[in-house]
């Protein structure tokens, strides 16, 4: 789902070549009517009737040359231009979507879900004391860990089905065309392959809610964060009873 639905506009291709081709026509026929304006007739030799037919072939080739050209630098420059949106949708250190790219699919995403009658869930991740991290270790090492989540959420997705997104310094979003259930699997099959792949023993919080259809795209990812902080406090919680009875 991170990559875009197929787009209409190429459908617009013959109609923009039509006029080189009426061009094209017009410079094959301008020898055969300069021709006929000249001696009233299209050819008054077989000289001229050969002169003209090569100049005709001549110009239509020149015309289809341009066309071939043109469609060429068409093709390249839509191209670029794709190039360069996917970087304006991706997070440069993980290779993951931006906030932008967030909001642009997870509007195609509901609109999907609602269309087809299939669930969506959000699962909101947050990478917990990254700033302890950069501190003690170095922004390298942070830079690292957030690589690593990247790494795993990736690995951990269902490819066309699924799509990550970094939000935030060390926030992530995964858009889940699956129910709350199949939502935990898989958060609890990222923290796993975090926790075993973090390069500083760094934890994952994480947050899940299903669409119900009615919340906007900002209500679904307040609520899927707001949920990750409930179940950080929790767990910071349980690891602070956890050391006093220790």
């Amino acid at each position: 789902m991170s990559q875009t639905e197929s787009n209409p506009a190429p459908a617009r291709g013959p109609m923009r070549t039509a006029p080189l081709l009426v061009g094209a026509i017009v410079l094959a026929g301008m020898p055969w009517l300069a021709s006929f304006f000249e001696h009233g007739t299209l050819a008054s030799s077989s000289r001229e009737l050969w002169t003209a037919g090569i100049a005709s072939v001549l110009a239509a080739g020149f015309g289809l040359w341009v066309i071939v050209l043109l469609r060429r630098e068409r093709r390249i420059t839509r191209r670029h231009l794709a190039d360069l949106e996917e970087l304006t949708l991706t997070d440069p250190l993980t290779g993951l979507g931006n906030r932008r790219g967030l909001e642009r699919d997870l509007a195609k995403a509901m609109l999907r879900s609602r269309r087809l009658d299939h669930p969506l869930s959000l699962l909101f991740m947050d990478v917990d004391d990254l700033k302890i991290v950069n501190d003690r270790f170095g922004h390298a090492a942070g830079d690292d860990t957030l690589r690593v989540v990247g790494n795993v959420t990736r690995s951990c997705s269902r490819e066309g089905t699924d799509s990550g997104y970094r939000v935030g310094g060390d926030e992530f979003v995964l858009v889940l065309l699956a129910g709350r259930a199949g939502a935990e699997v898989l958060s609890r099959r990222i923290q796993h392959g975090f926790l075993g792949r973090s390069p500083f023993e760094s934890h994952l919080s994480t947050g899940v809610v299903e669409w119900d259809g009615a919340m906007s795209a900002g209500e679904l990812i307040n609520e899927a964060d707001r949920r990750m902080y409930q179940n950080k406090h929790l767990g910071r919680a349980a690891e602070f009873r956890g050391a006093r009875r220790g």
